[in-house]
C-alpha cells in the first residue's frame, strides 16, 4: 500500500505520529510511508528510516501547489490527515486519494457543536473517514485524548491492518556522550518556566539547591531562552554549539547555547535527569532513558493538556506550574 501521512505542524506533534508510522509499517513492511511535514518537524522525519518521501510545506501557495501536484502524481491508496487547519485539509482534499481520513480536534477552550463547524461541514464531502473529538466532553466523560491514541483510532476505522500498542524504539540514532562517566542533570529553559507562580529568582535558587546536592548541572536553550534568563544567562558558563562537540566533563553549571537538533538530542539521551515544561523535548526525552519530569502550565488546562500530549508509553513525574511545593518536588524528583 502507499500511505501518505499529513502533519504540518510542530515537533512534538511528529513525534506523537511515529507510533502510528511504526504500526503501519510493522503490519506490513511492504508499505510505502510518505510524509508531508512542517519546516519544524522535518528535523524529525528525516531520521525516521522507514519513512519513504518526505515532502516539506509552508504557508506559501506556491509550495502549497508544488505539494498538491506532487500527491496527485503519487496516487495514495490511503492519506491520513492529521494536522489542524486547513493547509492540512487542502492538500488531503485535492490529492488523488484512494480513501482519505481525518482527525478533527474540536477546541479544548470552547464547548459545543459550533466548534469547526465550517470545517466539518465541508470535509464530509470530501473525506471517507472523519474522526471529530469534543476535548471538553471527552475529559468529562474519561475518554481517551491521548493524540497517539486518536491518530490510532482513525487508521483502525480506516481499515487499514495496524499493530497496536508499538512503543517507539530504534527509530533515532540518538548520539551519546559519557561526561566522564557522570550522571547529567538536564533542565530545558524554556519560557515557559517563568511566570506569575515562578521567578527566575526561584529557578536561580533551585539550580544552586540542585548543585548542592550533588547534581551536574546543564540547561539547554531555545530561540526565547537568553531574553527570559537574563540573570541566567549572566550567571552560569555558556558552552555554543561548536564547543559542545569537545565537551567530555561537566564541572560546573553549563548553559547549552542553541545547540543544533544532533547535538541537542544527543545531551539529552546523555542525561540521567530531564526536566522540563511541556514542550518538544518532552518528547525527545520520551524515546531515551532518562528520568523524566514535565511541568505543564496551570493557567492553560494542564490536565486537559497533560493526557493529550502525554508521552507515549513512557513513565514520567506530572507537576503543575502554580505547585507551592513545586520546587521541593523538583528536588525530591531529583533523588
Amino acid at each position: 500500500m502507499k500511505i501518505c501521512v499529513v502533519r504540518v505542524d510542530k515537533m512534538g506533534d511528529m513525534l506523537l505520529t511515529l507510533p502510528i508510522i511504526q504500526g503501519i509499517k510493522k503490519a506490513d513492511e511492504e508499505n510505502i510511508i510518505d510524509i508531508v511535514c512542517s519546516d519544524n518537524n522535518h528535523k524529525i522525519c528525516n531520521r525516521v528510516p522507514i519513512i519513504n518521501n518526505i515532502f516539506i510545506i509552508n504557508k506559501k501557495i506556491s509550495k502549497i501547489l508544488i505539494i498538491i501536484k506532487e500527491l496527485r502524481r503519487q496516487n495514495y491508496d490511503y492519506l491520513y490527515s492529521f494536522s489542524p487547519g486547513w493547509v492540512s485539509i487542502i492538500l488531503s482534499i485535492f490529492s488523488k486519494s484512494k480513501f482519505k481520513s481525518l482527525l478533527i480536534l474540536q477546541s479544548r477552550y470552547k464547548s459545543g457543536k459550533s466548534s469547526k463547524i465550517v470545517e466539518k461541514t465541508i470535509c464530509k464531502m470530501f473525506f471517507n473517514n472523519i474522526k471529530i473529538v469534543d476535548r471538553n466532553s471527552y475529559l468529562k466523560l474519561n475518554k481517551s485524548i491521548n493524540q497517539s491514541k486518536l491518530m490510532q483510532e482513525v487508521v483502525t476505522k480506516s481499515g487499514l491492518e495496524f499493530i497496536e500498542n508499538i512503543k517507539i524504539n530504534n527509530l533515532f540514532q540518538f548520539g551519546k556522550k559519557d561526561f566522564n562517566q557522570k550522571e547529567i542533570f538536564l533542565i530545558h529553559l524554556s519560557y515557559k518556566w517563568i511566570n506569575k507562580y515562578f521567578s527566575e529568582e526561584q529557578f536561580l535558587n533551585l539550580i544552586e539547591k540542585l548543585r548542592k546536592i550533588g547534581k551536574n548541572i546543564v540547561m539547554s536553550s531555545d530561540q526565547s531562552s537568553i531574553q527570559v534568563f537574563r540573570k541566567i544567562y549572566k550567571k552560569y558558563k555558556i558552552i555554543n554549539n561548536e564547543n559542545f562537540k569537545s565537551l567530555d566533563d561537566v564541572n560546573e553549571i553549563l548553559i547549552l547555547e542553541k545547540l543544533d537538533f544532533d547535538n541537542w538530542t544527543t545531551v539529552i539521551n546523555s542525561s540521567t535527569y530531564v526536566i522540563t515544561p511541556e514542550c518538544g523535548c518532552t518528547h525527545i526525552a520520551s524515546l531515551t532513558n532518562c528520568k523524566l519530569c514535565v511541568i505543564y502550565d496551570a493557567d492553560n488546562l494542564p490536565e486537559m493538556i497533560a493526557k493529550e500530549y502525554a508521552p507515549w508509553k513512557k513513565s514520567y513525574t506530572k507537576l503543575i506550574s502554580n505547585d507551592h511545593n513545586l520546587e521541593e518536588k523538583l528536588i525530591l524528583f531529583s533523588n
